[in-house]
């Protein structure tokens, strides 16, 4: 699949969040994955600038309180969960104040992060001075990188835009996986959607991120698109030639630095 054609399935989907009980219906889809596939908590990015402003179809307090009813859910269920800002790269850093200006006043506490996905179309450089802003406001910082862009942007993303927390990274070499692993920069790895939307990418690098030490963790990118569950992404990962050990490792490391885990 073309990113492009994945941005307009992404697109076309949004357009049923138009009213609290949809953005409700659509955290508890989530919730019945996650106990699927035997998950214990889940971090939900979300894009209210988006739908709030952008389309015009849902006001800001009905968005809110369709996540904060659907994550009390969750929890009374057994999972933790929480939501992170989605803002679009290639929208640039404008759009990323854009998105702040809209959140921050009066922000809810299950709103842990902020992060860019989209075309990497903007160097992340650029973007540091919106992450510097979320940061202050007490949001962990995040961002797809390496998954349509170059493997540099992984670098930059760390080095220069300050990101805590990379999804994707599949373009990374070898000394970028290094500073990955000497930082502790845990990285997303969703095999199913990389192999939908970065199939020139073989074999895909999971395993080598392991071996050099990178905190990889398992996720699900984006499920509303490209079918896929964290047992799926688990079974990807083991034909990759996994035992059982590395699959532990990355459970491990999902429990520790999944953001609905902490404080």
């Amino acid at each position: 699949m073309p990113f492009e054609g994945f941005i307009e399935a992404f697109l076309f989907g949004a357009m049923l969040l138009d009213s609290r009980e949809a953005v409700l219906e659509a955290v508890r889809a989530v919730v019945r994955r996650t106990l699927a596939s035997g998950g214990a908590g889940f971090d939900l990015w979300a894009s209210p600038h988006f739908l709030v402003v952008h389309r015009g179809q849902i006001s800001l307090d009905a968005f809110w309180r369709g996540l904060e009813e659907g994550l009390a859910e969750a929890q009374v269920q057994g999972l933790r969960g929480c939501v992170v800002l989605d803002a679009v790269n290639h929208f640039g850093p404008k759009h990323g104040h854009a998105v702040l200006d809209l959140t921050l006043p009066g922000l809810p506490p299950f709103v842990k992060g902020f992060s860019t996905g989209g075309l990497e179309g903007c160097p992340f450089r650029d973007w540091a001075p919106v992450f510097d802003r979320a940061r202050a406001a007490g949001l962990r910082i995040a961002a797809h990188a390496g998954e349509n862009g170059p493997g540099s942007n992984v670098r930059e993303a760390v080095l220069e835009g300050g990101v805590e927390r990379i999804v994707h990274g599949l373009r990374a070499d070898e000394a970028t996986f290094d500073l990955l692993a000497e930082r502790g920069v845990p990285v997303d790895v969703c095999p199913s959607s990389n192999r939908a939307l970065a199939p020139d990418v073989v074999p895909h690098p999971l395993p080598r991120m392991l071996r050099a030490g990178v905190r990889c963790a398992l996720g699900t990118d984006d499920p509303g698109v490209i079918p896929c569950d964290l047992a799926m992404e688990a079974a990807a990962a083991q034909a990759m030639g996994l035992d059982a050990t590395a699959l532990a490792t990355l459970r491990r490391n999902s429990a520790e630095d999944a953001w609905c885990f902490q404080a």
